[in-house]
C-alpha cells in the first residue's frame, strides 16, 4: 500500500468537459474547425480534458426542436453517471439564437442545476454568475436573436428582388415547367433536374416550359376545361385512362388538375409570398394585396385568353346560385326528360346540384313542391321517409342539446343530417325503417356518403309501422364502402355487432373531453313518442 507521501506526489486529474459545436450559415468564422480550435486552445490553457463532443452541423439556432446534439447534451447532463462537469461553447450565439432570450437562459440553467457549468470560451467575460456576467449574457442573447430577425428580413428582401427580376427563388416549379440555370449574362447554361441547384453565386435560375411533352398536356387540360363540359375530376380520370401520371409519378386526382388550372405561372406570371413563415413560426396565408406578382416573368405555357376563359368558368362554378336560378335549372331538367331526381341533377351540368337544392329548400321534396312537381314515388315509402326525417331531426336536436350542456360547440347541418362537434368530429345521423323481403321479412340497409366527409355514421333503426327507436349502430369510417348500400340488420341480428349499441351513450363518449356521469341514456329519448 503506497504511503500518503507517495499518493500526494501524483498530480490531480484535470477536470473533464464536453464541447458543443453548432454550425449554421451565419459566417465562415463560425465553421466547426474554427470553433474546435478555439475550444481546444481554451482547454489546453485551463488544463481541461474534453471527453465528449456534441455537434449540430448546418442547423439554425432558432429552436431546440431540430437540434439533436443539443437535445442529447441536455439529456446527458441530467444523467448522474455522466463523465464531464462543464460544457465548452464558442460564444453565446452558438448556444442558440432563440427569439425568447429566456429560453436560452433556461437551457443554460438546466445544465447548471445539474452541476454542469456552461463556459463561453470566446466571450470577454467569465460565466461565473456575477451581476456583470448576467447583464452581458442577456445583451448577447438579445443581440443573437436580433441578428436572426435582421438576417431573415434581408433574405426575404433578396428573394423579393430576385422575383421582381424574373428569377425563380425556391420551391417546385410545377408540372409542365422546368428550372433552367443561367449565367450572369442571362445565357442558358443547363436545365436543372430535381434536387440540383446552382453552385456559382452569380448564376441564377429561371423557369421555362418543359420540352418532354408535359407542357402540351397542360395546354390540353386548359382546352378541355374551357371548351368541353368536363370537371377537373373528369380531366384527371381521362389522363389516368391514357396512362399519363402526374409530376410525382402517381395517378392524377381532381385537386391536382385544379391546382394547375388556377395557377398564374402557366401564363408566365410569377407570384411570390402567398404564405409566410418568419423565424420558424407557423405558416400563415398572406393577404392577396401583399403578394408579389410579376407578369411576363416566364415564357407562357398557355394563351392568356384561354387562361381567362378557364378562370371565368371556375368563378362561375364557385358562385352559389340564387333561388330563382335553382328553380329555373330544375325546370329545364323536367322539360328535357319529363322528370327529375337526384341522378338527373348530377347528370346535367347546367342543373343545380342536389346539395345546392337541399341547402336552399331543406330537401328535394320541398323543392318539388315549390316548382309544382309531383314525383312518381310509392306513397307508403314517401310517408316512411317523412317519418324517418322527423325522427332524425328529433334525435339531432336532442343530442345537440346534450352536447352543448357538456360544453361542446355543436353545429347541425340539416341538408346533410350531419353534426359537427368542436369543429373536429363529424357524424351523420340517419334513422331508417326497414325494407321488406316478400312483404314480411324486414331488413335495414345503410349508405356511407360519398360526396362529403364524415367520421361516424350513426344509424338508428325503427319498426316498419312504429314511432320509436329500436337501437343504434355507430359505424366508424372504413366500416362501409362509400356510395354503396350495405345490409346492417337482417334475420333478427346485426351484421355489425361490434358497432351495435342499445343507446347513444357511446356517441356522447366519443367527444372524450368531459365526464358522462349523470347523463341519461339516449335510448330513453328514442323511446319517447314522436313530437
Amino acid at each position: 500500500m503506497p504511503s500518503p507521501k507517495t499518493r500526494s506526489a501524483h498530480p490531480t486529474a484535470p477536470p473533464r468537459a464536453a464541447q458543443y459545436i453548432r454550425m449554421s450559415t451565419d459566417h465562415q468564422e463560425y465553421s466547426p474547425l474554427f470553433q474546435r480550435e478555439a475550444i481546444a486552445r481554451y482547454a489546453a490553457t485551463h488544463n481541461i480534458r474534453i471527453v465528449r463532443d456534441y455537434e449540430d452541423a448546418g442547423i439554425s439556432g432558432l429552436t431546440l426542436r431540430e437540434r439533436p446534439a443539443l437535445i442529447q447534451l441536455l439529456l446527458d447532463v441530467e444523467n448522474p453517471v455522466r463523465k464531464f462537469s462543464s460544457v465548452l461553447v464558442y460564444d453565446v450565439s452558438r448556444w442558440g439564437r432563440f427569439q425568447d432570450v429566456d429560453e436560452s437562459a433556461f437551457y443554460e440553467y438546466t445544465c447548471r442545476r445539474a452541476g454542469v457549468n456552461v463556459i463561453y470560451v470566446a466571450e470577454p467575460f467569465e460565466n461565473d454568475g456575477s451581476p456583470l456576467a448576467s447583464v452581458l449574457k442577456a445583451m448577447k442573447r438579445a443581440m443573437a436573436g436580433e441578428f436572426s430577425r435582421e438576417m431573415s428580413r434581408k433574405v426575404f428582401l433578396g428573394h423579393c428582388l430576385n422575383v421582381q427580376r424574373g428569377y425563380h427563388t425556391a420551391g417546385p416549379v410545377g408540372y409542365g415547367l422546368r428550372r433552367m440555370l443561367v449565367n450572369a449574362h442571362a445565357e442558358a447554361v443547363q436545365p436543372l433536374a430535381r434536387h440540383e441547384y446552382k453552385s456559382v453565386q452569380t448564376d441564377r435560375v429561371i423557369v421555362v416550359p418543359d420540352t418532354t411533352g408535359e407542357a402540351a398536356i397542360v395546354r390540353k387540360m386548359f382546352e378541355w376545361y374551357a371548351t368541353q363540359p368536363v370537371t377537373a375530376t373528369g380531366i384527371a380520370r381521362r389522363l389516368n385512362e391514357f396512362g399519363i401520371v402526374n409530376g410525382e409519378g402517381h395517378p392524377w386526382q381532381g385537386q391536382n388538375v385544379m391546382q394547375i388550372l388556377r395557377n398564374e405561372k402557366y401564363i408566365g406570371t410569377n407570384v411570390y409570398s402567398r404564405t409566410s413563415s418568419k423565424l420558424d413560426g407557423p405558416w400563415q396565408r398572406v393577404p392577396a394585396n401583399e403578394w408579389i406578382r410579376v407578369t411576363g416573368a416566364f415564357a407562357p405555357v398557355v394563351d392568356r385568353r384561354l387562361f381567362a376563359a378557364v378562370q371565368r368558368k371556375l368563378a362561375e362554378g364557385r358562385r352559389r346560385p340564387t333561388r330563382d336560378e335553382i328553380i329555373d335549372g330544375m325546370r329545364k331538367v323536367i322539360s328535357r326528360t319529363g322528370r327529375i331526381n337526384q341522378k338527373l341533377l348530377k347528370r346535367y351540368r347546367s342543373a343545380p346540384s342536389a346539395e345546392q337544392v337541399a341547402q336552399e329548400f331543406g330537401s328535394l321534396n320541398e323543392a318539388y313542391k315549390v316548382i309544382g312537381y309531383a314525383p312518381n314515388l310509392d306513397p307508403a315509402r314517401s310517408e316512411n321517409r317523412c317519418v324517418e326525417r322527423r325522427m332524425e331531426q328529433h334525435v339531432a336536436h336532442s343530442v345537440t342539446a346534450m352536447l352543448r350542456e357538456l360544453g361542446h360547440d355543436v353545429r347541425y347541418e340539416k341538408h346533410t343530417a350531419t353534426l359537427c362537434v368542436d369543429g373536429a368530429l363529424r357524424m351523420q345521423l340517419v334513422v331508417r325503417r326497414p325494407w321488406m323481403i316478400q312483404g314480411h321479412l324486414p331488413y335495414w340497409i345503410a349508405r356511407w356518403p360519398d360526396c362529403f366527409a364524415i367520421d361516424f355514421l350513426v344509424y338508428g333503426r325503427m319498426e316498419r309501422d312504429g314511432a320509436e327507436l329500436l337501437d343504434f349502430h355507430i359505424l366508424p369510417r372504413g366500416s362501409l364502402r362509400a356510395g354503396e348500400y350495405t345490409v346492417v340488420f337482417r334475420h333478427g341480428q346485426s351484421h355489425f355487432k361490434a358497432y351495435w349499441h342499445p343507446d347513444l351513450k357511446t356517441l356522447l363518449a366519443l367527444t372524450d373531453t368531459v365526464s358522462l356521469d349523470g347523463l341519461l341514456a339516449v335510448r330513453n329519448l328514442g323511446a319517447r313518442s314522436m313530437p
